[in-house]
């Protein structure tokens, strides 16, 4: 989904509707303008150190007529905002072969290039696999303090935690390409259980949704006769009403 909104990687898909931002459509060259995407696989220079591979991103990516100092100032701003300063001399590395900076610090530092040229509109691929419960919860409260400064943060997660997941202000549930809930995270919980489908106590709300909505083999028909219950339901409440509306208001503004 993430590939389709920002115009990568769709191969021969067949791809129906509009990207709009605030109700304004966009293509691809817009949309990078004011965006960045931090993909799953991260791609590094390994011989590079921290800050040098973040001074030639710096020259890269920076626009032309920004001052050199002025772009080594920004790098060592990025290197405090996301707690790089502890390994900002350590060379990257590779994994398997050259031994350089942790799995948490390696993804901050994917955000790091991304944020140098400062956009209002991340979008962030599963930013926590391979990581352990304790460098996913890192990661999610540096993405969780650049929201404060005023930056939207779109990002797929894969199986969070319960104190990841409680981290989000706004989640989107899909299943079988249908939208199952969207809105305040803490609204979930009361949307389910309306529609017959309480969260038992001490349970983590994701596993939950996710098993709400799995499709299991053997009892396909079962699974998706449930699923289409609760994305007929979202679809006809009182909530996706307001965000329709919405939407089109935004048409009529553009």
């Amino acid at each position: 989904m993430l590939n389709i909104l920002n115009f990568r990687n769709t191969g021969n898909l067949k791809i129906t509707g509009e990207r709009a931002v605030n109700g304004v459509p966009v293509g691809p060259d817009s949309l990078t303008s004011v965006s960045a995407y931090i993909q799953q696989d991260d791609l590094f220079i390994g011989s590079l150190t921290v800050r040098e591979h973040l001074v030639f991103q710096a020259l890269l990516r920076m626009h032309k007529h920004i001052p050199y100092n002025t772009r080594l100032q920004r790098v060592e701003e990025v290197i405090q905002e996301l707690g790089l300063s502890k390994c900002a001399e350590t060379q990257i590395g590779s994994p398997g072969r050259v031994k350089g900076i942790s799995g948490g610090e390696m993804k901050r530092l994917s955000f790091a290039s991304e944020i140098l040229t400062d956009p209002p509109l991340m979008f962030c691929d599963e930013p926590t696999s391979g990581l352990d419960s304790y460098m996913s919860q890192n990661v999610i409260s540096v993405l969780q303090n650049l929201t404060t400064q005023g930056k939207t943060i779109v990002c797929t997660i894969h199986q969070p935690s319960s104190e990841i997941f409680e981290m989000f202000h706004q989640i989107l549930l899909m299943a079988e390409g249908r939208v199952a809930f969207m809105g305040k995270r803490e609204k979930a919980i009361g949307f389910f259980k309306a529609n017959g489908y309480p969260c038992p106590d001490n349970y983590n709300p994701s596993d939950f949704y996710i098993q709400t909505l799995a499709i299991l083999p053997g009892n396909e028909v079962e699974c998706r006769s449930r699923v289409g219950t609760i994305c007929d339901s979202y679809e006809n409440s009182e909530r996706a009403r307001k965000l329709k509306v919405k939407s089109k208001k935004f048409k009529i503004l553009s």
